[in-house]
């Protein structure tokens, strides 16, 4: 739910409680007023009436009494009458209904709890000389409690117009405080991404929690254009840097492989000892080794720098397998291995891409795999095919890599053990990895059962050319 919705329904909420507990009060307060007025309106009657009784009783004038009374009942709105003597006996009765006649009085009953719509008063009187009685006076209360029923029905509309009121105000309000912290969320998720667009918020300088946090933001913001900004210029200074210097050392590298040579063939007119060959042996593979670390940085660098593809072109991963296999296959008989390839036969794996590219993948996976592999070990290089694409695997029989290693051992300069790590400075995976992502292909490492490890990469098989 939106934090807008949010706002408009807690404002909503509360907004409907206050009117209710105002309207609540207000009728409360209303019938309160109505009955008091209402009571001392009786007590008042009652005592003009208490009056008249007296002054006509005194002077034995009953038969006028009847007529007054009747009269004001018609005036007052008077239910009931009674005199009555000392002992109880009704001496004078006027009703403007004859079916109050069979009702019981209610006496000491409040006029809002009355059952029977007549509030009933009684007061003692003199009725004669020396002669004490009481008057009984009846008053109707149908029309109060209609009054008080359509006060009750205006403040009822009144309570919901202005409840109507209140939520559009705080929907209004809600709305608002929403729009101004919401405009911030995608700004927020979008800042990480691409903080050198960053623009800054404009239009809220509100002093409050959200204009402080608009300016804290628009803060941000700014630092982190800068710092990426700053930081892309290094990065691209020590990657020009790191590419020229990498470029220069192919010059004396190339020398010193050409004086490894020269000593071997000098060593060998002359019929050199084994400790001598040994250490021409060690130099060939440590210049081999620079050769490719060489190789990977440059290669890397062009790839970082281009998003496409070299050249796009059909690639038979059989054959690049095989081919494979015959260039290492001098290396591994040095250090007493075997390569095998298991490439069913008559398989077809064609895919487009940079055959190069692809073929540096494999000598990768597969050097490392003669690196790492003791002595009388067996090195694998399988091909299958299913489901349109194809996948590569390049098994040992090694140490293996540790489980909580693999995640990021195809990140750049990444050595977990220095007796395990796998490549020479860690960027001969994060070529792979590069190269078959850029191929639109996917990259992994399994266990092999005893021991060992299994480089695999998958690719997109190539779709038949039509005829």
């Amino acid at each position: 739910m939106r934090l807008s919705v949010r706002l408009a329904l807690v404002f909503s909420f509360f907004g409907l409680a206050i009117t209710a507990g105002l309207l609540t009060l207000h009728v409360r307060v209303v019938r309160q007023e109505a009955y008091s007025r209402a009571e001392n309106m009786a007590a008042a009657t009652m005592t003009a009436v208490r009056a008249l009784v007296v002054a006509q009783a005194r002077a034995g004038r009953y038969q006028e009494l009847g007529v007054d009374l009747a009269a004001m009942i018609r005036q007052a709105g008077i239910a009931m009458v009674e005199v009555r003597d000392q002992k109880g006996r009704v001496r004078l009765s006027r009703v403007d209904d004859a079916r109050e006649l069979r009702r019981s009085p209610h006496l000491g009953v409040p006029i809002q709890l009355v059952p029977d719509g007549i509030y009933d008063l009684q007061a003692p009187v003199i009725s004669g000389s020396r002669r004490y009685g009481s008057v009984l006076v009846g008053f109707h209360t149908d029309k109060l409690e209609a009054r008080l029923a359509l006060i009750e029905a205006w403040a009822v509309q009144w309570g919901a117009s202005s409840f109507l009121g209140v939520v559009l105000v705080a929907w209004l309000m809600g709305a608002w405080f929403g729009w101004r912290i919401e405009r911030l969320v995608p700004r927020f998720e979008t800042l990480p991404n691409d903080p050198e667009h960053f623009r800054p918020l404009s239009g809220d300088d509100a002093d409050d929690e959200v204009g402080r946090l608009v300016a804290a933001f628009n803060r941000l913001g700014g630092v982190l254009k800068e710092e990426t900004r700053r930081r892309r210029e290094l990065e691209l200074e020590k990657r020009e840097l790191s590419a020229m210097l990498v470029h220069d050392l192919k010059t004396p590298l190339t020398v010193v492989r050409a004086g490894v040579t020269l000593l071997s063939e000098h060593f060998g007119r002359d019929k050199k000892p084994a400790s001598n060959r040994r250490t021409l042996e060690l130099l060939a593979m440590s210049t081999d080794r620079i050769q490719r670390m060489i190789e990977d940085v440059l290669q890397l660098s062009r790839m970082e720098e281009v998003a496409g593809l070299h050249e796009s072109l059909p690639v038979d991963l059989a054959d690049m397998a095989k081919v494979c296999v015959r260039d290492f296959a001098l290396i591994a008989a040095d250090r007493k291995l075997r390569i095998v390839a298991e490439i069913p036969e008559g398989l077809s794996a064609m895919v487009s891409g940079d055959a190069a590219l692809l073929r540096r993948v494999l000598d990768n996976l597969v050097h490392n795999a003669v690196e790492h592999t003791p002595a009388d070990g067996v090195i694998n290089i399988r091909l299958a095919a299913q489901d349109g694409s194809a996948r590569v695997e390049v098994r040992d029989c090694g140490p293996g890599i540790p489980l909580e290693a693999r995640p990021e051992i195809f990140r750049k300069f990444f050595q977990r053990d220095m007796k395990r790590h796998v490549g020479n400075v860690g960027l001969g995976l994060a070529l792979c990895l590069k190269a078959v992502e850029r191929h639109g292909g996917k990259i992994g490492v399994e266990e092999v059962h005893p021991h060992g490890s299994c480089f695999y990469f998958t690719l997109p098989l190539a779709k038949p050319a039509k005829a």
